[in-house]
């Protein structure tokens, strides 16, 4: 079942304006509210009818630059005990930032639907049963691509210059299950639940969820295809997947003390109980006492982790009281950085957002882990905001024009499909850059035609 757009929109209408007429909050931030329950049904209804990749993007953007924000200026702003402590309140005013930010969304959200109109639901089920033919007789090269990608994982976090060839190598553990599960493989169902039970494993031994999670809410998008369910089926499994998200952000950072650091809390410890038992019990420890769940200073790291949006209100406060608009300095770096190996340019920008984040933000140092501030912040480092809102609307047609090549191309080669998850990963995600984004997806594509073209070439297998 799937809801018209007019529907949609009426119900947001309707909750911004009961919103403004009965509660504290102003114009601006009923509008969030609006934009967020929009969002969500709009992905929630395309789910089972689109690729809905695009609508997954909108939904979490709007969440983690507008609603949690939102969080930010009402609850955990500058006189907030462990926002001051760690500098992670917004730093520029509410309406200076939801001026810029809330028509970035928006404009986000146009571009890349801008070409997507024509494929309709007929198209999708066309292609989807092209895809299910096509997987007949594919079960070998699954099996191949599991093993391959499973072996390569425990290489992929190496400090070798191919490191990022090594990863995508490992990024075919998840493609090859998804060949066997469209296989005529018997127990073929088996052998898929069998992988991602594997995988899951992986990511405790490791205590690194969000690649695990971000690659399986992928491929049910995918899978979504083949699925009949009601709408309020399907928002019900939403809100109880976003439930279960919150739940791993909660415990992980007493899971990592946990592992990594050895450390014995909550009468758990690596001595005496194995990752499975320790995720396992800490889970069960936050369901049964849901006051632990709502206690300020890990909601507060939760918040922390998923809030975008005061990485951007640093860059807007930085910019250009500190540092000049880039005016597209960036963006041709970015042009030229995916073109040109590192070889021959040694000095070209480097994943992980630290370019970014010393430019337009001031911090100079080297972080140990990843942060950046995303397609907005950039935008408006280099642009300002009336310019960068613009900008905004022509990298969502950009991405756009990414996924109408992949659906049509998908059409003579359905297997391409399989692919998908791995070819949009980083498209759906407002907190990496532009450089790393774009770089991501024509690398990737260069991965993904020389897989095949091996496959063919050597083997004699058409993928």
């Amino acid at each position: 079942m799937r809801l018209k757009e007019t529907y949609l929109l009426l119900v947001a209408a309707i909750a911004f304006g009961v919103l403004y007429a009965s509660s504290s909050l102003n114009f601006k931030e009923c509008i969030v509210i609006a934009l967020q329950i929009y969002t969500l049904f709009r992905f929630i209804n395309n789910f089972g009818n689109t690729i809905c990749f695009y609508d997954f993007l909108s939904f979490t953007s709007v969440l983690t630059t507008l609603t949690l924000p939102l969080l930010g200026y009402r609850v955990f702003n500058a006189s907030n005990i462990h926002s001051a402590l760690w500098k992670a309140y917004m730093y520029v005013p509410e309406d200076v930032y939801y001026d810029f930010v809330i028509p970035c969304n928006i404009a986000l959200m146009a571009g890349t639907n801008a070409l997507l109109g024509k494929f309709t639901k007929s198209y999708y089920q066309k292609l989807f049963a092209k895809l299910v033919d096509s997987g007949k007789g594919k079960a070998k090269a699954g099996i191949v691509l599991t093993i391959i990608g499973f072996v390569s994982s425990f290489f992929a976090t190496s400090g070798h210059s191919a490191a990022f060839i090594i990863y995508l190598f490992s990024m075919l553990k998840y493609v090859g299950p998804i060949y066997i599960y469209f296989s005529d493989m018997r127990n073929k169902k088996i052998f898929f639940m069998a992988s991602v039970i594997m995988f899951f494993l992986q990511a405790l031994a490791n205590g690194m969820f969000g690649e695990f999670l971000m690659y399986t809410a992928l491929t049910l998008m995918l899978f979504s295809l083949r699925l009949r369910f009601r709408f309020f089926s399907k928002l019900f499994f939403v809100i109880s997947a976003l439930f279960a998200i919150l739940m791993i952000q909660m415990i992980k950072p007493v899971y990592r003390q946990i592992t990594w650091q050895s450390k014995s809390i909550e009468g758990l410890s690596i001595a005496d109980n194995s990752e499975f038992e320790i995720f396992s019990t800490l889970i069960v420890n936050r369901l049964s006492s849901p006051s632990k769940i709502f206690i300020e200073a890990p909601l507060f790291r939760v918040y922390t982790r998923l809030n975008q949006g005061w990485l951007i209100a640093r860059a807007m406060d930085y910019v250009p009281r500190v540092e000049p608009y880039a005016d597209g300095e960036t963006m041709v770096r970015t042009f030229f950085g995916i073109l040109v190996p590192r070889a021959l340019w040694p000095t070209k920008p480097e994943a992980g957002g630290y370019e970014n984040l010393s430019r337009f933000v001031g911090i100079k140092k080297k972080l140990k882990y990843s942060m950046d501030i995303g397609p907005y912040g950039e935008a408006y480092g280099n642009f300002g905001p009336e310019v960068g809102i613009v900008f905004i609307f022509f990298y969502g047609l950009l991405l756009s024009w990414f996924l109408k090549l992949m659906l049509v191309t998908s059409f003579k080669t359905p297997s391409l499909l399989i692919w998908s998850p791995l070819l949009f990963y980083y498209t759906l995600m407002v907190e990496t850059d532009i450089f790393n984004t774009l770089n991501f997806i024509v690398k990737t594509g260069v991965f993904v035609w020389f897989i095949f073209w091996v496959a063919k070439t050597f083997f004699k297998t058409s993928l």
